[in-house]
């Protein structure tokens, strides 16, 4: 079991460049992936996509890219003509103007931004793919192992609802047993006044009965409830993903409980009820983080 929560960071160093990776997910109904490119990896935004789909399948992922790329260690450097002179030629005006001693030199000129560049050769998309890559595969597995962790977290949390919900039901089932006897004197004292009514025929009678007895028993309900928290157990101990076939079980688990609160009016019974749903519900908002 996976959660759709986690973060994953990588950092790699190469000929090219400096490359920090960072991807951060929350639960989602679906795959939702948002990368944050740096300019130039634009035409690799496909790849990135595919491989964040070959490791996660649900979830909103959100992924941050920042690259340094490699200064050239010729040192060739690239000198901006036309931001220079207009620099030069604001600077000196403003000196006549503000009478400035001095004279504008070319040390002054090399603290203006954009006026001299490392020369930078372009980066083949091969090469930058290859190490892009590697380190968003880092990023990636951080990201799995964090959403296996706290998967694990929550599915230990799982069992101990379930073991409350599977007492919960079986101690439904001792009250409805012993309550027979309450649905035995109802039954009874129905018939009776039946019996009374002279205009009232048997058949009239076995039409109750069966009406009666088929509205206080919950035998199938509690069958059936035992048989999806089963199917709850198990599903939650498969590697693939569950999230949406854990929210369908609850459903039916929810709707059992609630056909069962309908058909008893036993108090002690109804309290139970009212537990079992509690539970349930906290289960509910466990499985909106599942993958």
């Amino acid at each position: 079991m996976n959660s759709m929560t986690g973060f994953g960071k990588a950092e790699h160093s190469s000929k090219i460049g400096k490359f920090v990776i960072e991807i951060s997910s929350v639960n989602n109904r679906y795959l939702e992936i948002s990368p944050r490119l740096p300019r130039g990896f634009f035409s690799l935004e496909s790849k990135i996509r595919e491989l964040v789909t070959s490791k996660v399948n649900r979830g909103k992922i959100n992924i941050f890219i920042n690259f340094e790329e490699q200064v050239d260690e010729t040192g060739k450097v690239l000198i901006n003509k036309s931001v220079t002179k207009a620099v030069y030629s604001q600077l000196s005006k403003l000196q006549k103007e503000l009478k400035i001693p001095g004279q504008v030199t070319i040390n002054d000129m090399l603290l203006i931004p954009d006026v001299i560049k490392p020369e930078i050769s372009p980066i083949n998309e091969k090469l930058l793919w290859k190490n892009l890559e590697a380190v968003l595969l880092k990023a990636l597995n951080a990201l799995v192992v964090m959403r296996k962790k706290e998967g694990s977290a929550i599915s230990k949390d799982m069992k101990k609802r379930i073991a409350i919900l599977d007492k919960g039901m079986k101690d439904i089932e001792k009250l409805a047993s012993k309550s027979v006897g309450n649905y035995r004197d109802k039954l009874t004292q129905k018939v009776q006044e039946l019996i009374a009514d002279t205009k009232k025929d048997s058949i009239r009678i076995e039409e109750e009965i069966a009406i009666l007895a088929e509205r206080t028993d919950i035998t199938e309900e509690c069958t059936r409830f035992h048989s999806h928290l089963s199917q709850y157990k198990s599903t939650i101990a498969e590697q693939n993903p569950i999230g949406k076939k854990l929210n369908f079980i609850l459903q039916e688990l929810n709707r059992e409980a609630n056909t069962i609160a309908s058909k008893c009016s036993d108090i002690d019974i109804s309290t139970k009820v009212i537990t079992i749903k509690e539970e349930i519900e906290k289960l509910r908002e466990q499985v909106q983080n599942i993958e």
